[in-house]
């Protein structure tokens, strides 16, 4: 054979064998490649106690993170829709001067803002600002069961109160009953060191305000909960609410 087709022919030989190599090297990685991770449970709370795993994926971009808050929305108004028994319920579009809850209406300030409810059992939740006083944010919750349901109401009043400790001891709370529209009340209102649930310690100097209405079929429990400043400056608000409800 001519030395020049000798030298084509491996030549051609060692071309083969360098794209085999590398066909090859390419397959391995893909081999080797680790498997992608599955979705990241997330944990919801419960004010019942305990928590349930909820598988959530977590986003390949800001674009994708966008679009999932969003898809999200609509979730979180149709599980309020749920835990407010099928009754209309507020939410961050409707009228900004009312609250609509387990078929009740009462008047609001503005300045109450929406925010999707952060825990199971949970029909409607609010952030209270302080007015003119220089203290955080207090909260504002409401749920609804059909009647019996929720337990008895001075069964859920005692657990409201010794959430309030003085020292070692659970703190005084004033209690009280009246009739608006033909609905019973029953109120308590507390001040002490603050240990709500899942809190990792108790928050000194914190109040609430408490009421449970007793309407045709089903319970409205209610209350607003924060530093003493932020409460007492909203406490004429939330009387109001209380005298408007129908």
């Amino acid at each position: 054979m001519p030395v020049s087709t000798f030298a084509k022919v491996v030549g051609g030989a060692l071309v083969v064998v360098a794209v085999a190599a590398v066909v090859f090297a390419v397959m391995s990685g893909c081999e080797k490649a680790p498997a992608p991770k599955g979705p990241t449970p997330v944990t919801v709370k419960s004010e019942r106690g305990g928590a349930s795993a909820v598988a959530a994926p977590a986003p390949a971009n800001a674009t994708a993170a966008a679009a999932q808050v969003a898809a999200a929305a609509p979730a979180a108004g149709a599980a309020a829709q749920t835990q407010a028994g099928g009754y209309s319920v507020s939410g961050p579009d409707g009228d900004q001067t009312k609250i609509e809850v387990g078929g009740l209406t009462m008047p609001k300030p503005v300045t109450w803002v929406w925010t999707a409810p952060s825990m199971q059992f949970r029909a409607l939740q609010y952030a209270v600002p302080a007015l003119g006083v220089n203290a955080p944010a207090a909260e504002l919750v409401f749920s609804v069961f059909p009647a019996g349901d929720g337990g008895p109401v001075d069964a859920n009043l005692d657990r409201w109160a010794n959430q309030f400790r003085a020292g070692n001891a659970a703190a005084e709370s004033k209690r009280s009953k009246s009739t608006v529209n033909g609905m019973q009340i029953s109120r308590v209102e507390s001040l002490g060191d603050y240990m709500g649930m899942g809190a990792a310690a108790p928050r000194p100097g914190y109040m609430q305000l408490g009421a449970i209405v007793q309407a045709p079929g089903r319970t409205v429990f209610m209350k607003v909960v924060g530093p003493q400043a932020t409460v007492e400056s909203n406490r004429a608000a939330f009387e109001a609410m209380i005298a408007g409800m129908h």
